[in-house]
């Protein structure tokens, strides 16, 4: 394995530091940390750049909320000039840290994500009766600090660039050693190589008949049971002595019966959504609902998110399902209705009208309904 070099002059480019403003900016120019520091950005992406030749790297405090979607997480976010810093690091090093990473690892990786890893999962099912899926319990707090710092000794030479990267692994800890922020760009590439190893081992050392793995999640796939249970338990053996992690019940079954993976359910047939998949559509959905009846978003914003819930779920059997769930009726009998009607004010002749009556609530008015095929 060659070393990568050199590295440090190009993390402090001041172009390099400028193309990581924009994309930390992105999604976030209405924010006032953003607003703020745009009022003097030349001066401020100076003063980062100062702080990364100066080597001072004192990190600011995480500023830590909770979010429940898909299951309760704490987030941990930096200032923006952290933020910015971190793409910076990440624009240079992305490269490095690809090379380590197998084929069929679809975290973080350009041209790859969630869909890509679910398609391929349903491709192998359909080829192999067998699989097991595991995943580490408490990842990103169970990360040992000296694991990752000797995996990144082994890939990175240039000294600036380690130390750079220490200050930032140090900069958090759940217990003594232990634990990544979720929230830093950072930790995605952290995480992503902390497992890359094992990935390695598997294939090359145990050599299933298929794998794959979205951060830690994996599957591997194979014509007999018994085969699976030997690399269970090599793998466990690896990832408790080498990697200090904690895995969950693996989950061992027949392709024909499902495997639950990244939301989904994939069975040899065909791609469907997990029951707490369809729950998070209903919830999502209804939240979105009661924003736009309560004036907080407009139509077209809600039209958005709308979109965007379907794209997220666009891999499953769903289509019936999703309509169900736009149109009320997943939601109870206090439906949402979309019309108008001649013979009413004109607030009620709205294309998107929603009054929150039942559908058997009738009257003789002449009206219209807008349905979106």
């Amino acid at each position: 394995m060659v070393r990568q070099n050199k590295l440090f002059e190009k993390i402090a480019d001041y172009q390099n530091i400028r193309l990581a403003f924009l994309k930390a900016m992105r999604g976030k120019r209405s924010s006032a940390e953003v607003i703020f520091f745009c009022r003097n950005v030349e001066e401020n992406l100076r003063s980062i750049q100062n702080r990364l030749l100066s080597e001072n790297y004192e990190w600011g405090s995480y500023r830590s909320f909770t979010i429940t979607d898909p299951k309760p997480r704490t987030i941990s976010a930096v200032p923006f000039a952290d933020r910015i810093m971190h793409h910076a690091i990440m624009n240079i090093l992305e490269p490095v840290f690809e090379k380590q990473f197998v084929c069929h690892n679809y975290a973080c990786r350009k041209n790859k994500g969630t869909h890509s890893a679910v398609l391929f999962a349903f491709s192998r099912c359909k080829a192999y009766p067998f699989f097991c899926k595991l995943d580490v319990r408490k990842y990103f707090d169970s990360i040992d600090h000296s694991v990752l710092k000797q995996q990144l000794l082994r890939i990175i030479k240039d000294k600036k660039v380690i130390i750079l990267l220490f200050s930032i692994i140090d900069s958090y800890h759940i217990e003594s050693n232990k634990g990544l922020p979720i929230g830093n760009l950072t930790s995605q590439f952290f995480a992503n190589l902390y497992l890359s190893s094992m990935d390695h081992h598997i294939l090359e050392h145990l050599h299933p008949a298929s794998y794959v793995r979205y951060m830690d999640d994996f599957v591997f796939w194979e014509n007999d049971k018994e085969k699976l249970r030997k690399i269970l338990a090599s793998v466990k053996e690896y990832t408790d002595t080498s990697l200090h992690l904690l895995l969950k019940e693996p989950i061992v079954g027949k392709t024909a019966q499902g495997l639950p993976f990244l939301g989904f359910l994939i069975k040899n047939t065909g791609i469907y959504l997990l029951q707490k998949s369809k729950r998070r559509v209903v919830s999502r959905i209804r939240v979105i609902n009661s924003e736009l009846d309560n004036g907080i978003i407009k139509e077209e914003k809600a039209f958005e998110r709308l979109q965007s819930v379907r794209a997220a779920i666009l891999l499953a059997r769903s289509r019936s399902f999703f309509a169900k769930c736009v149109t009320g009726a997943a939601s109870g009998p206090n439906r949402v209705l979309r019309g108008g009607s001649w013979n009413n004010n004109a607030q009620n002749l709205r294309s998107a009208n929603r009054n929150n009556n039942t559908p058997s609530n009738r009257n003789n008015n002449n009206g219209f309904r807008v349905v979106r095929p």
